[in-house]
């Protein structure tokens, strides 16, 4: 069993990560839940918070919602500890390649409704030099913002695309039938998180032959 950090995105609160720390308890995780304020993000005192809650006796998996995903990255380049080891990072509906709305959001100049996390990854991007495993979840019920401002048709949770959760580096990358925040309150998502955890890839359905054909 994992020591778990768990990280929110933009405009919430720790509690909203509450009942997917919940579900990983049940399966006999410790979960520690982070709040930070995701309008001035600090990345050194977050960092510094993240380190106090690492274990030197379990493996450590960092997981993010959104935002938290990319400092959950983050934090996995920083993090050089050695005697508190990453296992893992799990990202959830995370733009690591950056988030085409906030970047529309810029351009129409309310880039200052994003605060300092335009420069934390949702428009400026960091390159990923972490070399422990990640896996990303991807959402495709497009329920939010995104469809009706950005009219491209592209896959989406309805805030974030599925291309943008997509990096060369991950080491494993699944789409779930949810949306931006729905992602975060489904069983299957809290399944999925453990399942990486235990084998650093997610539980994907075989296809039959016939599929396969």
């Amino acid at each position: 069993m994992a020591n778990i950090v768990v990280l929110h995105g933009l405009y919430m609160h720790g509690v909203v990560m509450k009942p997917l720390a919940e579900r990983l308890k049940k399966k006999g995780h410790t979960v520690q839940v982070i709040s930070y304020n995701s309008l001035r993000i600090n990345e050194m005192v977050l960092f510094k918070r993240i380190h106090s809650c690492l274990s030197v006796s379990k493996k450590n998996v960092v997981l993010g919602h959104s935002l938290g995903g990319i400092l959950a990255v983050h934090f996995a380049n920083y993090h050089q500890d050695i005697n508190t080891p990453l296992d893992s990072i799990v990202t959830i509906g995370s733009p690591l390649q950056g988030a085409s709305i906030a970047k529309e959001l810029q351009s129409k100049k309310l880039g200052f409704i994003l605060g300092s996390s335009k420069q934390q990854g949702l428009v400026d991007v960091a390159k990923l030099t972490a070399n422990c495993p990640i896996g990303s979840i991807a959402g495709t019920l497009p329920i939010g913002l995104r469809p009706p401002m950005i009219r491209d048709h592209q896959p989406s949770d309805g805030t974030v695309t599925v291309q943008e959760t997509l990096l060369p580096e991950l080491t494993d990358h699944l789409c779930l039938k949810y949306s931006h925040t729905s992602l975060l309150y489904a069983t299957e998502t809290a399944n999925q998180v453990d399942y990486f955890i235990e084998n650093h890839k997610f539980k994907k359905e075989e296809k039959s032959e016939e599929e396969v054909a």
